[in-house]
């Protein structure tokens, strides 16, 4: 898992860096040369879905997602294990949708190509379901480490 996630991490910085250098090229064509790069536009929006859905993952595994902390540090161990189990359970099943629903729609879209870069919509999509996959699984390690975390400091409390 640690070299996937050092992938993930490479891709997402080169995804950023390259999505600022464009964006800045547009801005700089558009204002300064007084003539827009068509294919900017098109570009900056696959970078910048990709660079969502694969930047899902960092967000999940560093623990920065949606989480309900306050509520769970006030409630029991029982009570805040259960609650922590069933929150990541719905995340869980979201992402197995997303997962679902993705794959289904790179199948409909492998056919269509981007209007400008040419690209094959059904890998512009696949976004979609591999972060979802990568979400799920960073999701699942999640979870493992949130209830042995919070088992551990209700065990010091005794």
């Amino acid at each position: 898992m640690k070299l996937i996630r050092l992938i993930i991490n490479g891709i997402v910085v080169a995804l950023f860096a390259l999505l600022v250098i464009i964006v800045f090229m547009q801005v700089l064509f558009r204002y300064v040369f007084q003539s827009a790069l068509p294919w900017a536009d098109e570009a900056a929006r696959y970078c910048f879905i990709w660079l969502i859905y694969l930047g899902g993952t960092i967000t999940i595994r560093k623990g920065m997602n949606i989480t309900f902390d306050l509520l769970l540090d006030s409630l029991s161990k029982k009570y805040g294990l259960a609650f922590l189990f069933i929150v990541n359970i719905c995340c869980e099943l979201f992402l197995l949708t997303m997962v679902v629903l993705g794959i289904n729609l790179c199948w409909v879209n492998r056919v269509q190509f981007s209007t400008i870069l040419h690209l094959n919509m059904g890998l512009v999509m696949m976004a979609i379901p591999l972060g979802g996959a990568l979400m799920f699984i960073e999701q699942i390690l999640y979870q493992k480490n949130k209830i042995d975390e919070k088992a551990a400091v209700a065990d010091c409390k005794k």
